[in-house]
């Protein structure tokens, strides 16, 4: 069936409860009060209901919409949303305007707004130093033990209540050990300057910043000293050239785990202490580890695992998935002019009532013994050729976060999510207390 075309009515709400709560939100840096409010007006909820409609009334779609003025097709099946994702980079590239015209102010060499033979250059730099699709990080036991000692230093700064504010500067020393070494542990000023040019990007500028400079200058001091323990120290084994730009890998890295990563850690932590069958289960899990647990334990650790992937579908820290055509692309029957934007709206998707019948509730054990790991609807990490090339790392840090955090202390979640009804399609991870004994 071709696509067909959005109503004004459709339109209108489609902006309205899509794309501008999510612009005024924060696209690279969420902005607190705007996360507050959009959660107590519930935007999520009255996304997913809209698009369920639309999905029902253009009978699965694709369809015409207008993001503002600029027309886009948006999908509405998990079939539609594999084609696109697998069809990527080529001819579904990862860099519509809207997304350069932000990443480039503080990532202006990143393989995520990369194209052509410069995304095969650094997807195959990323993936050796990253590892990517191994069992396990051929670093894990070092990261296993910086993540024990970061949470063992977010207990003791922790005076009796942990909130988001420790909660990520633990993810920042976390971070800035497994990526660039012990020595980076406390450069505050460097994760400082990276935030200040995510606030930047949320305003699309279309340039780089004028911090950027200095900022990879520092990077670059890490990447030359090259600790063996941590990710620069595998630079030099990897496939690179001029193209590569190794340092400017780095600050996607860097976000991606103590904004991106944290975030989804953090709402894992209230669903797991929220629900007492899940909250047993994964303190069962990690009462088998050893006082000091490598990095195999901690892999090992699938039930904790199956309740961050399961926080992150039900709260997709990335809300829509975007891909512009290269070129004039054939969709059932009909022409897809080239510069045209794709749209998947992860919120949507993830909390699709017709097709889940979990939707709304907090199952880790769709991700171990279901099939939610091979659905194409469920898409925090992406799939197809462009899927998270960090996956399994980001996996592996956040349940040693958490594993480590609920070993050292008693922790309680101050204002529970209600396991007998359906989960918000919201969590505010800014106003999440937890108090710890």
């Amino acid at each position: 069936m071709s696509p067909s075309s959005a109503s004004v009515v459709e339109n209108a709400r489609f902006n309205s409860t899509v794309i501008v709560p999510n612009a005024l939100q924060g696209l690279f840096r969420r902005r607190r009060a705007a996360v507050r409010a959009a959660t107590a007006a519930d935007v999520d909820g009255w996304a997913v209901g809209l698009l369920a409609g639309m999905r029902d009334k253009h009978s699965g779609g694709p369809v015409w919409v207008r993001v503002m003025t600029d027309r886009a097709l948006l999908l509405l099946t998990p079939a539609d949303a594999h084609r696109a994702l697998e069809g990527s980079p080529d001819p579904f590239a990862p860099d519509p305007d809207g997304k350069r015209k932000g990443m480039v102010a503080f990532q202006p060499d990143a393989l995520t707004i990369s194209r052509g033979d410069e995304w095969r250059n650094r997807r195959e730099f990323t993936e050796a130093v990253l590892e990517t699709g191994a069992p396990m990080h051929g670093l894990a036991d070092g990261f296993a033990a910086t993540a024990r000692e970061e949470a063992g230093a977010l207990v003791g700064e922790t005076a009796g209540e942990l909130t988001w504010d420790e909660w990520q500067r633990a993810f920042r020393r976390l971070a800035r050990r497994v990526i660039l070494g012990d020595a980076a542990r406390d450069d505050d000023e460097l994760t400082g300057e990276l935030a200040a040019m995510m606030d930047e990007a949320n305003g699309m500028p279309g340039r780089t910043s004028e911090r950027y400079t200095d900022f990879v200058e520092r990077l670059v001091e890490y990447v030359n000293a090259a600790d063996e323990g941590a990710l620069v120290g595998l630079f030099d084994g990897a496939p690179s050239d001029e193209r590569t730009k190794r340092e400017g890998q780095v600050p996607h890295w860097l976000f991606a785990t103590h904004d991106t990563l944290a975030i989804n850690s953090f709402r894992a932590l209230a669903a797991i202490l929220s629900h007492p069958r899940q909250r047993g289960k994964a303190l069962d899990e990690i009462g088998g580890l050893d006082e000091h647990a490598d990095g195999s334990q901690i892999e090992a650790l699938t039930y904790l695992e199956a309740c961050l992937q399961e926080a992150m579908r039900l709260w997709p820290t990335t809300p829509m998935l975007s891909r512009v055509t290269l070129s004039d692309t054939d969709w059932q029957g009909e022409t897809v002019p080239v510069g045209t934007q794709v749209l998947i709206v992860n919120t949507f998707f993830h909390r699709d009532r017709e097709r889940l019948d979990y939707a709304d509730r907090f199952l880790p054990e769709a991700w171990i013994d279901g099939d939610a790991a091979e659905r194409w609807e469920f898409n925090h990490f992406s799939r197809g050729p462009q899927r998270c090339p960090g996956t399994g790392l980001a996996l592996f840090c956040g349940k040693a976060m958490l594993a480590s955090l609920l070993r050292a202390a008693d922790v309680e979640v101050t204002s529970p999510l209600d396991p007998d009804r359906p989960m918000p399609h919201m969590l505010d991870f800014y106003s999440l207390r937890f108090r710890l004994g």
